[in-house]
């Protein structure tokens, strides 16, 4: 699956102005988070979710790695973290969701 840079499109967007608050690892943590919330293996789970486990697997990143940058996407205002570990569940705030079905594409 190609990776699709959502910094790079024309025009504003709130996704795009987000993520040039954060650092490149968070970006592309944030298209990781993107692609297993829309198109992730883990089943069943609702539509928009990712969970930790399928996003470390995608990533590669260690976990403390990993919760520092998600902490930044979500001071960001790009997602939202539910439950408590170990069953947490991550999705995009609603303001970023809203460009979500695009960007997953």
């Amino acid at each position: 699956m190609p990776f699709t840079n959502p910094v790079s499109n024309e025009g504003s967007s709130f996704v795009r102005d987000r993520l040039q608050t954060v650092s490149v690892p968070a970006r592309k943590l944030f298209a990781v988070i993107l692609r297993e919330a829309y198109r992730g293996p883990i089943r069943p789970k609702s539509k928009g979710i990712a969970t930790p486990p399928e996003i470390l697997e995608a990533c590669g990143l260690d976990v403390g790695e990993f919760y520092l940058l998600l902490n930044r996407l979500k001071e960001a205002g790009l997602i939202q973290v539910s439950n408590a570990y170990p069953f947490e569940e991550i999705q995009l705030t609603p303001e970023a969701a809203v460009e979500a079905a695009t960007l997953a594409e």
